[in-house]
């Protein structure tokens, strides 16, 4: 689906959102499951373009939900895949493969989240990527050591992977992960209140398309305290089970 004009949200990839970015050429904001890839291809062409319309790859994080489909997008494309160091694993010769707590896509073993994926392209704090008017390069460490967010400041819109998330219309924080880092994670939220973005398209979820960021910040204000698993399996999911109300991004 398209979000605005030349920014889509790959169909069947809501379990780990991909996106798509129409320039000269496509750009790739994550690459999803391992199974996603054929989604990806198919979209691409549904939209009347090639899978070698396909330039790069710019990577939230390196989580195998939003790396896995990344060696098969690129064997169909050679996409340059392009991640933050701090999510990546140093090989010979000076190069980087993605990496996550340094086993998930740095090995050799054509196992899906094991086969290596090697990195063409390190990203740097405030760095802008020369596509669709510029996209702002966010290091927003915390979920991992080299998460980063893309702010595509003409449209007023942030790929926030993993840091931030929207549904059903409201905003919503990470829980913890193997390797993540609290207080990392809370001074980048912090610094994510201080950038205004009207639209927030997340690592899942459904995107949020107006008032973002307003948002955003009335959730850090509300809520201060990051949220945890203990409080979300001890408090939150037994009181929606017992009035029967959907869990809702309000939960997080």
């Amino acid at each position: 689906m398209e979000i605005v004009q030349g920014i889509h949200a790959i169909p069947g990839t809501s379990l780990s959102r991909i996106y798509l970015i129409e320039d000269d050429d496509l750009t790739l904001i994550d690459t999803g499951l391992p199974w996603s890839a054929r989604r990806v291809l198919t979209y691409i062409q549904r939209i009347g373009r090639q899978p070698g319309d396909v330039r790069r790859i710019l990577m939230t994080h390196s989580h195998p939900d939003h790396a896995g489909g990344a060696p098969s997008i690129v064997s169909h494309s050679s996409a340059q895949i392009i991640a933050h160091r701090d999510d990546t694993h140093p090989s010979l010769q000076d190069t980087h493969t993605l990496s996550y707590m340094g086993v998930f896509a740095s090995l050799d073993v054509p196992i899906p989240f094991l086969k290596r994926t090697a990195v063409n392209d390190l990203l740097s704090e405030n760095e802008i990527i020369p596509v669709s008017g510029g996209i702002r390069v966010l290091h927003t460490p915390g979920h991992t050591p080299g998460s980063v967010c893309f702010l595509m400041e003409r449209e007023g819109l942030l790929f926030s992977g993993d840091t931030i998330f929207s549904e059903h219309g409201r905003v919503s924080r990470s829980m913890p992960f193997p390797g993540s880092d609290p207080v990392r994670y809370r001074e980048s939220l912090e610094r994510l209140t201080s950038i205004d973005f009207d639209i927030l398209c997340g690592g899942h979820g459904t995107p949020l398309v107006g008032g973002a960021s307003k948002q955003f910040r009335t959730l850090m204000e509300r809520k201060p305290q990051l949220p945890t698993w203990r409080e979300f399996f001890f408090k939150r999911l037994p009181s929606r089970l017992l009035h029967h109300q959907r869990l809702s991004a309000e939960d997080y």
